[in-house]
């Protein structure tokens, strides 16, 4: 749905998407490679990368309170939008955990000789079992990242057409403030920059 929003509410939406995806490109790929080199194999270094992120996550959430306080509707519901897609990375998160808890415990009970080589210069080894949970857990991370990440990107344009997705009403209700509604996708966008542009035309 398309909405009645200003200059700077289009500008303002767009903050909370931008900060989603620099957590994203920072701590999934710049830490990532950290935890990596400073672990030597070790998956739980990896835990950074989470730990980072969740305190991304709670700023997107706490000053998303904030700005329902006193932001437009428009801004507010971009903001919880930010905040929605947070919260399925913490629950990728926690069942990445999970897993990788649960195949440590199993490697360690039943592991025996099933080791692989970590490459390290350590010359270390960790249970079989447990590399399969690693993989598991950052299959469940990345493809969850992946899919927010674009989704995120397609809202960062929305956000400057003064567009978002009318479900977001079920979790930020609007009230008698909130911008008027004034179509569906870009069609009304369209019309109406042909209107603006012959407006200007007659006033010239």
């Amino acid at each position: 749905m398309r909405y009645q929003v200003t200059k700077d509410e289009k500008f303002l939406a767009k903050n909370p998407h931008h900060i989603f995806n620099l957590n994203i490109l920072i701590t999934h790929l710049a830490i990532s490679k950290v935890a990596l080199e400073l672990g030597g194999g070790n998956p739980f270094y990896f835990l950074m990368v989470p730990g980072i992120s969740l305190l991304v996550i709670a700023y997107l959430y706490f000053h998303g309170q904030k700005v329902q306080t006193r932001g437009s509707w428009f801004v507010s519901a971009h903001w919880m939008l930010a905040w929605r897609r947070g919260r399925n990375l913490i629950i990728s998160y926690a069942v990445a955990v999970v897993v990788l808890v649960l195949a440590t415990i199993l490697g360690n009970v039943f592991g025996g000789g099933l080791m692989m080589n970590d490459f390290s210069d350590s010359g270390s080894s960790t249970s079989i079992i447990q590399k399969i949970g690693m993989f598991f857990a950052g299959v469940v991370v990345f493809f969850t990242v992946l899919y927010n990440f674009l989704q995120t990107g397609i809202s960062v344009y929305d956000a400057g057409k003064g567009i978002i997705d009318k479900k977001i009403e079920r979790f930020l209700p609007r009230d008698a403030n909130a911008n008027v509604e004034i179509g569906e996708g870009d069609e009304p966008v369209k019309r109406d920059d042909e209107e603006q542009q012959a407006d200007s035309e007659k006033s010239s």
